[in-house]
């Protein structure tokens, strides 16, 4: 199996394309706004943003509307620099949930972000080994 896209399963079609698009910066490969539908590729994989209720309509699944509130995905993407990427996508507009730091037990350094939907954007950069705990 080879993993092609990650689709995230959105309400507001509008704010999540302007967050993926205008604030990360992906590059739109394809959008639908009718079926409220976008395609970024993305390295030789893609991300695809298609709204709740047109999927689930499509698959014949009954949907009540809601979410469960609570994010369910995260979206992980390596940077060069945390903090600078931090400060251009909050400069852009993004909506920050942790600040940078680093964290030795993963080995890297993040910042999280939130979508519209409330999936979760991460972005990280590899602490080089000093900066790792040895024991």
């Amino acid at each position: 199996m080879k993993l092609i896209c990650v689709r995230l399963l959105i309400n507001n079609f509008a704010a999540s394309l302007k967050f993926w698009r205008d604030i990360v910066g992906l590059t739109l490969t394809y959008s639908d706004e009718t079926m409220g539908y976008a395609y970024f590729e993305l390295d030789g994989t893609g991300l695809e943003l298609f709204k709740r209720d047109e999927f689930m309509n499509s698959i014949g699944a009954v949907t009540t509307g809601q979410t469960s509130g609570e994010q369910q995905s995260v979206l992980n993407f390596k940077v060069e620099d945390v903090d600078a990427t931090y400060a251009e996508l909050l400069q852009r507009g993004a909506n920050a949930i942790s600040r940078p730091q680093d964290r030795p037990a993963w080995q890297a350094r993040t910042a999280h972000f939130s979508d519209p939907d409330g999936h979760i954007l991460e972005i990280y950069s590899p602490l080089s080994r000093n900066d790792i705990p040895t024991a």
